[in-house]
Order: C-alpha cells, then sequence, then structure tokens
C-alpha cells in the first residue's frame, strides 16, 4: 500500500488517541484545545514529508506520528516555560529574607531538631547546624568519623522527610522511598 494512502487512512484514528494520550503525558499543562492542535501540526508536518519523499516506504506510520506529535508537545511546553520566566510577575524582586526577620535555620531546621527524639543522630545535626565539621564532631562525642557520616545522613533523611511541606512542589522529590522491614 502506497504511504500516502496509509497515512490518510490512519488520520481518524490518530486523532481520536493523540489529544488524549498527550494529555495524559503533559499531566494536564496542556489544554485539550492546545493537543489537538498539535496533533494537526504533527499530521501535517508528516504529510509535508511523505509528500517530498522524505519517509522510507516501510516506515510505521503510526510510531512516525506519536514520535512528531511528542516533539512538538515538548518544544511546546519548553516555549511555555521560558515564557512563565519572562512573565512580568516573574521579573519582580525576590523578597529579601533579611528585611522580614525570618530565618529558615531558626523557624524550621532546629524546631524539627528538637522534635527529634533524643539520639546521638539528633546531637550529631544539631552540632552541625552550630557550624561545626566532621572533625570537630567526631572529637566532641568520641566517635569515629564514618559513624557520624552514617548517624547525620539518617538524621538528615528525618529531617528532610520532617521539613517536607515546606518545600515547594517543583523542588520535591517525585518519588518516596519505601521504608524498609526490620
Amino acid at each position: 500500500m502506497d504511504l500516502g494512502k496509509r497515512l490518510l487512512d490512519y488520520y481518524d484514528t490518530f486523532m481520536a488517541q493523540e489529544t488524549q494520550f498527550l494529555r495524559s503525558m503533559c499531566n494536564g499543562k496542556l489544554s485539550e484545545q492546545a493537543c489537538e492542535d498539535i496533533a494537526q501540526e504533527a499530521f501535517l508536518r508528516v504529510v509535508r514529508k511523505v509528500a517530498a519523499a522524505q519517509l522510507e516506504p516501510d516506515v510505521k506510520i503510526g510510531a512516525y506520528l506519536r514520535t512528531t506529535s511528542w516533539n512538538l508537545a515538548v518544544d511546546t511546553l519548553r516555549a511555555q516555560k521560558r515564557t512563565d520566566l519572562t512573565d512580568d510577575t516573574a521579573l519582580v524582586a525576590a523578597p529579601n529574607p533579611q528585611s522580614e526577620d525570618i530565618d529558615p535555620l531558626k523557624e524550621l531546621v532546629r524546631p524539627a531538631i528538637e522534635a527529634m527524639p533524643l539520639s546521638r543522630r539528633r546531637t550529631i545535626v544539631q552540632l552541625q547546624s552550630q557550624g561545626l565539621d566532621d572533625a570537630q564532631i567526631s572529637a566532641a562525642l568520641g566517635i569515629a568519623p564514618d559513624r557520624i557520616h552514617k548517624d547525620r545522613y539518617a538524621a538528615v533523611s528525618e529531617l528532610r522527610n520532617e521539613l517536607g511541606k515546606f518545600i515547594r512542589d517543583g523542588h520535591r522529590k517525585k518519588t518516596q522511598r519505601a521504608k524498609k522491614d526490620r
């Protein structure tokens, strides 16, 4: 079958599926109309390539169309992001934390450390929050430096989970690690 004929026969199927596919893959960041426009543009680009004989006759037309529309969607999302960054509201200066008398260490981190159960982990992160390095903490507590590293890592993981609600959505990790059974 001729590539152009296969492409035209696939049009209805492609348009019915592609809009919803793009919506779900973009997590709703593109409107349904934008996804439909992208699918139309992808189809037109592939038609132009077929008309110019730039595609092999045995190309998988469905996969080629899907890849073309996905690439256009990614380009659209990137352009949106650039526009959002240059938007007038983004050009407003960020508030100066010094002027508002907000100290995240004092207001968020230290209370979270104090709320931890009394343990070596808690003591280590308290000393670290006061500016001591590993060698100084090791000497103060009489613990090997590699043990300091392990305890601090575990404590910081605990604090990260506790303070996660204060982290902006775009800066959070996407997945949560499963807790180990002991």
